[in-house]
């Protein structure tokens, strides 16, 4: 399995465009890793992770083609997650000569809010309805929590986020047969429920990727500060979730108590995990 982080920053990507707060001026100055864009991940060549804005430019701009993408799995409707101009690309009134078909799934409330988007920007009609689908080689993907599924060579089961419950939220465990990712992008603190049923499924997981929108001294919101990643890397570990040799990494990072790259990874080393980067890739 390949891991590919096209983005790895929260919604206003780093540096936010007009702060001049220490982190944004050492991003600027220092670049490479502390410039990051919009969170989103492809694993392997044909699962995308949130179709968002930063999408294109981020795999254009590394040599990744998107072309060969079959399956994209939203984990919620915020803009820096989905951007509608993209699914209205695949239209051949937009001259979209697309290689196959695309099954686009999230939460129903999810998918709900973000047909709302598309029809208010893009004027094309209903992603829920056929002949919207059609068009676009498209077909809505429908997903609950705790309910496994099977797209391709794919075992997915997605798992309800803390995050923006009136979207009914997700994060999603992912197995291709052989490795094993759990992708835990825009939550606070894991619900009970989750842990209860990662346990009963004796899972194991090659690579974790965790939320860690603030940084050291931050509280947890909506979102996991430093601190609370830290605590969920060691939940996990502890509940044996791992498997040897298996690694976790924060993401959807923002300026918010955010220290230069090599020094946040100083402080994660220290705590069990690593700080993901634009443009890692991880081969398992």
């Amino acid at each position: 399995m390949d891991i590919r982080f096209l983005g790895t920053a929260a919604s206003p990507a780093m540096p936010l465009p007009f702060c001049v707060c220490a982190g944004c001026k050492t991003a600027r100055k220092e670049g490479g890793k502390n410039v990051r864009s919009r969170s989103a991940c492809l694993v392997n060549t044909d699962l995308l992770l949130d179709l968002g804005p930063d999408v294109p430019s981020a795999a254009a701009s590394r040599g990744w083609s998107l072309t060969r993408v079959e399956l994209c799995l939203q984990t919620h409707p915020h803009a820096d997650h989905f951007d509608p101009e993209l699914l209205i690309s695949r239209h051949p009134e937009w001259g979209g000569a697309v290689r196959g078909g695309l099954v686009f799934g999230g939460s129903r409330k999810t998918l709900e809010a973000l047909d709302r988007v598309f029809q208010r920007q893009c004027d094309y009609g209903s992603l829920l309805e056929r002949p919207v689908q059609e068009a676009l080689s498209l077909e809505i993907l429908e997903l609950e929590p705790f309910r496994e599924i099977s797209r391709g060579r794919y075992a997915i089961v997605p798992y309800p986020a803390n995050h923006a419950p009136e979207f009914d939220s997700l994060v999603y465990a992912v197995s291709d047969g052989e490795k094993h990712l759990f992708y835990g992008t825009d939550t606070a603190g894991i619900d009970e429920t989750v842990w209860e049923d990662l346990r009963a499924r004796g899972a194991t997981f090659d690579v974790v990727v965790l939320d860690q929108t603030y940084g050291i001294g931050f509280p947890s919101s909506d979102h996991l500060s430093a601190e609370g990643t830290a605590a969920t890397v060691s939940r996990f570990r502890e509940e044996g979730l791992l498997a040897p040799g298996g690694q976790i990494f924060a993401t959807h990072l923002s300026h918010e108590g955010i220290l230069e790259h090599h020094q946040m990874e100083h402080w994660s080393l220290e705590r069990g995990y690593l700080i993901a980067y634009d443009g890692l890739t991880l081969t398992i």
